[in-house]
């Protein structure tokens, strides 16, 4: 029976271990047990064979068309580059829309042209996906040429991920120092059976020992919780819908097809959808109907300024807002950089207070008082 107990605590111990260790920050359990390419449900036809007993048709074609498109790029960015590009050489080879995605990426589209964003988002993810049927949507219409707006979306996603790895090679430094501190009471508790002790058996006992673990496990948990959240919020949430990023890509490719700016904001508008395509549908309609710039844009959220900055001088004085929608661009992520390094600096100073108060109490109690405890029992034993 004690023989039993002891390999239930140790086993114990090594399993929470290695989930604290190796469990990414900010993930569920699901999304930790679950791959991300098996979380989507069986295969079609699947559970029609296991239901009939007839094996079910494979596509061995569209399966290994599928495999090679999900395995052509490792780079931040580098899915949509190459999925896009391959869909814009086809549109400029002559191949219809729904042909150039069928081909390049295994996609449908509806009657317009504008590929299915659910088949999309398993090949480009939800983010990218609606990115690119927004940039399809609004060249059809405003008429700009669907190759060359896809092209220059493609650009601007691929900046947009760059910057995201940017920011998380920023917080790796902070997140793999709380990582090893986990580390920390195992370490002292192989040290001590390496000394001749037996924490284990201490620390089942029942008595000082057991508590003692206990306390430290919790402590152990405890910290791995907070460290967690202190580095989900350095990282931040990202934003449902289409980034700002790629609006301000979408209203240049409207305003360089003709468009005026009333016009290219509102196709941009109903092209994107949600909370900021609504933003732009009713600025664009206060423009028409005769407001001044500053009132059509009251109450617009903070991330749009810099793209209303940059069409005010073609708004008012008929500037070409080409040049200052891209530094508008380059205004947006040379911020989000700044605000990546800040967060990291801020997340390597704030990981020491779940150090200070949970993982060095947590060596203390299952790293040292089982052992401190054993050597003292060998002790008055001798």
């Amino acid at each position: 029976m004690v023989r039993f107990a002891e390999s239930w605590g140790v086993g114990l111990l090594v399993a929470i271990g290695a989930w604290l260790m190796l469990a990414r920050g900010g993930r569920r359990l699901r999304e930790v047990l679950v791959p991300p390419g098996r979380a989507s449900g069986p295969e079609p036809g699947a559970l029609t064979g296991a239901l009939t007993g007839v094996a079910p048709v494979v596509d061995v074609t569209s399966a290994a068309r599928r495999r090679r498109t999900l395995r052509v790029a490792r780079g931040p960015g580098g899915d949509v580059r190459v999925v896009v590009m391959q869909v814009v050489a086809l549109l400029r080879a002559g191949s219809p829309p729904g042909v150039a995605w069928s081909r390049a990426a295994d996609v449908g589209v509806d009657l317009t042209g504008v590929p299915d964003v659910d088949e999309l988002s398993r090949v480009l993810g939800v983010r990218h996906a609606e990115a690119v049927a927004a940039a399809t949507r609004l060249a059809l219409d405003v008429g700009a040429p669907l190759g060359r707006v896809l092209e220059q979306v493609a650009a601007t996603l691929v900046a947009e991920a760059e910057a995201r790895a940017e920011r998380d090679a920023a917080l790796a430094g902070p997140r793999t120092t709380g990582r090893l501190l986990m580390w920390l009471p195992i370490v002292g508790g192989l040290l001590g059976w390496a000394l001749g002790a037996d924490p284990v058996g201490t620390a089942t006992d029942g008595g000082i020992g057991s508590l003692a673990v206990g306390m430290g496990l919790v402590l152990l948990v405890g910290g791995r919780i907070w460290s967690d959240r202190l580095v989900a919020a350095a990282r931040g949430a990202d934003q449902a819908g289409v980034d700002v990023q790629v609006v301000l890509a979408l209203v240049a490719a409207a305003l360089r097809s003709g468009a005026g700016v009333p016009r290219a904001l509102e196709a941009t508008g109903v092209a994107v959808g949600g909370s900021d395509g609504l933003e732009l549908t009713r600025a664009a309609h206060a423009l028409v109907l005769g407001a001044d710039w500053e009132r059509a844009w009251t109450g617009v959220r903070g991330e749009l300024a810099p793209m209303v900055r940059a069409l005010r001088g073609a708004w008012l004085d008929g500037a070409a807002p080409g040049e200052a929608l891209g530094a508008a661009g380059e205004e947006v992520r040379h911020e989000r950089r700044a605000t990546a390094r800040t967060a990291a600096a801020r997340l390597g100073v704030r990981l020491v207070l779940p150090l200070g108060t949970c993982y060095l109490p947590a060596f203390v109690l299952v790293g040292l008082v089982p052992v401190l405890l054993a050597l003292g029992i060998d002790l008055l034993a001798g």
